[in-house]
């Protein structure tokens, strides 16, 4: 591990997002004109990667095409000062993420992961003896076997795991007590707590008991149960802020300024990556979770394309 400055290595995706803004979101079978459009450089790693570097070192970890959105993006990063030696370039395509995003910010989003998928995990375990980072953040568009060569190379180096379990899909009992924190919205802590006791045998000890508030699971009660499958849990609620839950119970983080937003796009990857960022430096998760709810908060007040 680092013995200087703080550093951070995010193993995730990179891809072009492909933006379109609509007046409203189309019905199944439907088709609805755009208003505007835009190509950018994104995927969660990459996003995640920019909202950690503007706070110390951060490493990028990850695969691209041969194409030359793969010369785009790289650069990309490279400017925005974000350590790419460790960016593979795979044959064929660079990933692609088609989003379209609705007047109040909100906004549904498709990724193909392409490249994405030809991440080692031996590329992962060469680059993170490279780099030999505090913390590593990973998330759900890269393969299994990468994410989990990410768990072995913290388990064996000491290094904090930090895991951004979205998009939903299946994660490993393991993998999830590993995470320090897990950090998911509601909707993604959810599914996750459902998942494990589905996969639980019958008759087994453990907390089946559904706490709701109006027909709906409330942020704190998904926090304090995912510490049933790790150490640590953020669970991200939007305007309502995050709510932090470790050993010493729960706690509500918000900001205290206004937020009005106009894109959502990215504000969960700035969140993730402003707190790990502030987790290598020193902060409690309490602070790191603080930090990044303002850092997510500034983001979706401003225009995407002049971020």
């Amino acid at each position: 591990m680092s013995t200087t400055e703080p550093t951070v290595a995010v193993v995730g995706s990179v891809n072009l997002d492909l933006v379109a803004r609509v007046r409203e979101f189309p019905r199944a079978g439907e088709t609805v004109l755009g208003s505007e459009y835009e190509e950018a450089p994104g995927g969660k790693g990459l996003n995640q990667a920019v909202g950690a570097v503007r706070r110390g070192t951060t490493a990028l970890v990850s695969s691209v095409g041969d194409d030359p959105v793969g010369d785009r993006v790289v650069a990309w990063a490279a400017g925005h000062g974000i350590d790419v030696a460790g960016v593979h370039r795979a044959p064929g395509l660079t990933g692609r993420a088609l989003i379209t995003v609705a007047p109040d910010g909100e906004n549904i989003i498709v990724v193909a992961p392409l490249a994405n998928g030809a991440l080692t995990p031996e590329h992962v375990a060469a680059e993170l003896d490279r780099t030999r980072p505090d913390v590593v953040l990973a998330q759900h568009e890269i393969s299994e076997a990468a994410l989990r060569a990410a768990v072995e190379w913290c388990r064996a180096s000491g290094a904090r795991f930090v895991f951004n379990a979205s998009p939903v899909r299946s994660v490993p009992a393991d993998v999830l007590a590993a995470s320090d924190p897990v950090v998911v919205n509601a909707a993604e802590g959810l599914a996750l707590l459902r998942a494990a006791e589905a996969a639980r045998p019958v008759g087994e000890p453990g907390s089946r008991s559904a706490v709701r508030e109006g027909g709906a699971w409330r942020p704190a009660d998904v926090a304090r149960r995912l510490l049933e499958l790790s150490p640590s849990a953020v669970v991200t609620a939007g305007g309502a802020g995050a709510f932090v839950a470790d050993a010493a119970g729960v706690e509500h983080v918000t900001t205290s300024t206004r937020v009005v937003a106009l894109d959502t796009t990215g504000a969960g990857d700035e969140f993730a990556g402003v707190l790990v960022a502030e987790l290598a430096g020193g902060a409690s998760l309490h602070d790191a979770a603080g930090a990044a709810n303002d850092a997510a908060g500034a983001l979706v007040q401003v225009p995407r394309e002049r971020r």
